[in-house]
């Protein structure tokens, strides 16, 4: 926040209104904080890497050896880049507004928007949840956007998948769908099932329609495949980020689950993580 704007919240009149505006403020500043602190960590990791000492980095940045040994440790994970910066927005699609009796095709588990809102607070992101009407188009074309569900939701959705130049969704025959992944370079098409339960799930983050970012996909063939997609989120992001950093990518989950609650048991990856880039 700027000089400028403090100037303008302490001359609100009203109290309430002057302290909503202080505690709004409070909360960006926060949010400001952990990004610098993140890209801080993520500076001084990769100079560290490339064979220069902390004494190095301090006396670039000007702090003391001991502070920068500090500040590498402390503080949000720099990992947590990728992800992005700034406040996140979910976007799920809102079950409560279909009549059908039959889940939802694309739709995550009911538990998945809150946990991966749990994940992106302990990451020390600003993080809300948006839900949408399946069926219709969306407002891709905005930062830090994330959504939960797969492209038989929405035309936008499908969209944006499709355009895809790694992976791509596959129907077993037709007049009966049976969603599946194809591997266009390893010819190979990946599906749920088999003797005991087990699923799959889409990782990817793909360019926004407007060509000015990216929206990071989230697609659980089934529910319990979106709870496991986020289960590898949360074991394996440093991994995740050093091969894909902030780059258009995209990539399979496996995930074993219990039958009697859809919780994930085990996530890995499938495949590897295709950047698109390359």
């Amino acid at each position: 926040m700027s000089a400028d704007e403090v100037a303008r919240v302490f001359a609100i009149e009203d109290k309430v209104e002057r302290l909503k505006a202080a505690t709004e403020g409070v909360a960006a500043a926060q949010q400001q904080i952990n990004e610098l602190t993140r890209i801080r960590r993520a500076v001084i990791r990769e100079l560290h890497a490339e064979g220069w000492t902390f004494a190095r980095i301090g006396a670039a940045a000007g702090l003391s050896r001991a502070r920068i040994h500090q500040v590498s440790t402390q503080g949000p994970v720099p990992e947590g880049l990728f992800f992005g910066h700034g406040p996140l927005t979910i976007l799920t699609p809102d079950v409560r507004s279909t009549t059908r009796s039959i889940a939802l095709v694309g739709a995550p588990d009911p538990a998945a928007p809150h946990r991966l809102v749990e994940l992106l607070r302990e990451l020390g992101f600003t993080a809300n949840v948006q839900r949408f009407l399946p069926g219709r188009p969306l407002d891709l074309d905005r930062d830090g956007l994330i959504v939960l569900g797969g492209p038989e939701l929405s035309p936008s959705l499908r969209y944006l998948v499709a355009a895809d130049p790694r992976l791509r969704r596959t129907v077993a025959r037709a007049g009966r769908v049976r969603r599946g992944i194809e591997d266009r370079a390893a010819r190979r098409v990946y599906r749920p099932g088999g003797t005991e339960p087990y699923d799959i799930a889409y990782l990817a983050r793909l360019p926004r329609p407007d060509g000015k970012g990216s929206v990071l996909v989230i697609d659980g063939l089934h529910p319990p495949a979106s709870l496991g997609a986020i289960r590898l989120l949360a074991t394996r992001l440093a991994t995740l980020h050093e091969r894909a950093g902030t780059h258009p990518f995209s990539a399979v989950v496996g995930v074993r689950y219990d039958r009697s609650t859809g919780e994930p048991i085990e996530a890995d990856l499938l495949t590897p993580i295709y950047r698109h880039d390359r």
